[in-house]
């Protein structure tokens, strides 16, 4: 567990307009209605992280005034936020982050936590795709890979409240050197309208020695 670490993380994250709460597993913390029934028939380890990331959001929320709203969660299990407010929440090694804005500020976010551990050899080609270079080309490709993964895995949250659509990782390219993500031609991607296509889709990533954070903030102008 490296809470120190990850709030050193959201700290270097932050920027006018982004409120981030952090969570430890195992916190005690009352659930709203709507929350409580959103984990209804859940397993005691969805539970302990669905907790973990309500603490987390309504930690984030304060920034906006609304510390005690609900956050339940919709059929496929994303955040349902208050009017006005779009945000994100993720979860690695028993830590909990959250992050929310005005919509009025920022279109969507996507915020994603991943322990710093290279990606198993064996799954790169599932995360990758074979136009992705590994940077730096020399380094450890796992390390690498793991970085991608998680970029992928914020813009990705970051594009479903609007697309409502699930797409695979090799839905989506990253250049690492630019921080920048696009949707390609999949066949999981070809009912997404090409504007969204079209779109460079930023991210921003910062590493510690156990943690990797990556965050995807897309602006209301765009």
């Amino acid at each position: 567990m490296s809470l120190h670490e990850l709030r050193n993380l959201t700290q270097a994250a932050t920027r006018p307009g982004l409120h981030f709460g952090l969570a430890v597993f195992g916190e005690t913390g009352d659930l709203h209605k709507a929350e409580l029934a959103s984990i209804a028939r859940a397993r005691p380890k969805r539970r302990a992280e669905f907790l973990a990331g309500r603490c987390a959001a309504r930690r984030a929320l304060t920034g906006l005034g609304l510390g005690h709203a609900s956050v339940p969660a919709d059929f496929s299990r994303a955040p349902v936020w208050p009017d006005g407010v779009t945000g994100s929440i993720s979860h690695a090694s028993g830590l909990a982050v959250a992050v929310v804005a005005e919509t009025s500020q920022t279109r969507a976010l996507g915020v994603d936590l991943e322990g710093n551990t290279p990606l198993k050899p064996e799954l790169i080609p599932e995360i990758l795709r074979h136009d992705e270079p590994l940077d730096p080309p020399d380094g450890e490709p796992g390390a690498s890979a793991i970085r991608v993964f998680s970029a992928k895995e914020a813009v990705y949250k970051a594009l479903y409240p609007e697309l409502r659509m699930i797409f695979g990782f090799h839905g989506l390219h990253v250049t690492p050197s630019d921080n920048i993500a696009r949707l390609v031609d999949h066949p999981e991607t070809r009912e997404i309208p090409d504007s969204v296509k079209d779109a460079p889709l930023p991210y921003a990533q910062w590493l510690g020695d156990r943690l990797i954070l990556s965050l995807c903030a897309l602006p209301s102008d765009v």
